[in-house]
């Protein structure tokens, strides 16, 4: 197949699999809003002031790493249950392809949300054009690293049952317990480091620079509040979690 057959392959699957989806079961928009909008309310209800706009920025990033958990659950289904995978790496599709369209079906589905959220922390906090653009280039990094993560782990399952724990469990992890709907300030000082060890804390502390928001230093490890390192670290991560992907997935059942 010609790299023009590969592009549309991508985007029928990113349409049958994401938009279609979303025309023909609106409820889904419903879903996609319900838990970031959750944890929103809440931090409206408990600080309004001080923590809303980290809330909002929260939205964004969780509904960016919620994508992996979509990935992961939609291509286990499809393997095990409709043996759709089988299909589409014994035919020319390359697999990169099937991975890709999957991950674009993923990111459809939660683009009503995204827009969303940048309008709310367009009312929160003062918005430009370089603003947009760096909360979409952290948004698509987040999209890349959670959607690579979710397709990898979306091998391994045996049955359909272990998908709902360990979705749970890996993806919760990385969006719930990160400093993303709270300031990192509320960790104390001496163990920020320590939320480091989460990917998706590089992303929080990118889109919290890019909206205007205080990112304070970290004293153990001070290069690691520098925004080109942050850069460097996401897009390092990214790129180990797309390259472990594409290496460590199991394309066929042993």
């Amino acid at each position: 197949m010609t790299w023009r057959t590969q592009a549309n392959a991508i985007v029928r699957i990113c349409y049958f699999h994401g938009i279609l989806g979303l025309v023909r079961s609106p409820v889904f928009f419903v879903a996609i809003f319900l838990t970031p909008l959750s944890f929103l309310f809440f931090l409206y209800v408990v600080a309004p002031h001080a923590v809303l706009p980290f809330g909002v920025i929260g939205g964004l990033l969780f509904s960016a790493l919620f994508t992996g958990n979509g990935m992961m659950t939609d291509c286990a289904y499809l393997r095990l249950e409709r043996q759709l995978q089988q299909v589409f790496i014994t035919s020319p599709l390359r697999p990169i392809s099937w991975v890709l369209g999957m991950a674009l079906a993923e990111l459809a589905f939660t683009v009503p949300a995204l827009a969303l959220f940048l309008v709310v922390l367009a009312f929160v906090v003062p918005v430009s054009g370089p603003t947009v653009l760096a909360l979409i280039g952290v948004i698509l990094l987040t999209w890349l690293l959670a959607t690579s993560l979710g397709f990898l782990l979306s091998t391994f399952f045996h049955t359909l049952r272990e998908i709902w724990p360990v979705g749970m469990v890996v993806f919760t992890a990385l969006s719930v317990l990160p400093p993303i709907f709270y300031p990192i300030t509320a960790i104390p000082a001496n163990d920020r480091w320590i939320a480091y060890l989460s990917p998706s804390t590089f992303a929080s502390q990118l889109a919290a620079s890019a909206a205007g928001l205080p990112v304070p230093v970290i004293s153990v490890v001070p290069a690691l509040s520098s925004v080109p390192v942050e850069v460097v670290c996401l897009v390092a991560l990214t790129g180990l979690f797309t390259f472990l992907a594409m290496r460590l997935a199991r394309w066929r059942e042993p």
